[in-house]
């Protein structure tokens, strides 16, 4: 099953302190393939650099970058000029077989694809 990672599905993640990978593949029984598209990599690094960005969210961008290296996503480049990056990953993943990790809700409202959410303050729910 592929799952690609939004930017926020990530960083708030990081901060309630939620297993990510471990409870996808709990609640999954198929093996996950992660995708992480280039725009969401950006975002992370200009949280993590950027000047008057809270300490908090700068840890949590720089801790997502060591999360992914362990799960290795496929990196993927969103289709088109859009400077929105929802736009680009609502483009991308339209009647493909992928689950958007979100918490996003006008995000989760235009698509049709199955959502990974948070549920609670630790599970993940697939909806």
């Amino acid at each position: 099953m592929k799952i690609l990672l939004d930017t926020n599905f990530i960083i708030t993640c990081i901060k309630q302190k939620i297993d990510f990978p471990s409870i996808a593949n709990e609640i999954i029984d198929k093996k996950i393939e992660w995708i992480v598209p280039q725009d969401v990599l950006n975002e992370l690094g200009n949280l993590k650099d950027k000047a008057g960005i809270k300490t908090k969210d700068k840890n949590a961008a720089k801790l997502s970058f060591e999360i992914l290296q362990t799960i290795k996503p496929k990196i993927v480049e969103l289709p088109g000029k859009n400077p929105n990056v929802d736009i680009k990953i609502v483009n991308y993943i339209i009647g493909k077989p992928i689950v958007l990790a979100t918490l996003d809700k006008d995000l989760k409202e235009r698509v049709d694809n199955k959502i990974l959410t948070i549920q609670g303050k630790k599970n993940l729910e697939l909806i």
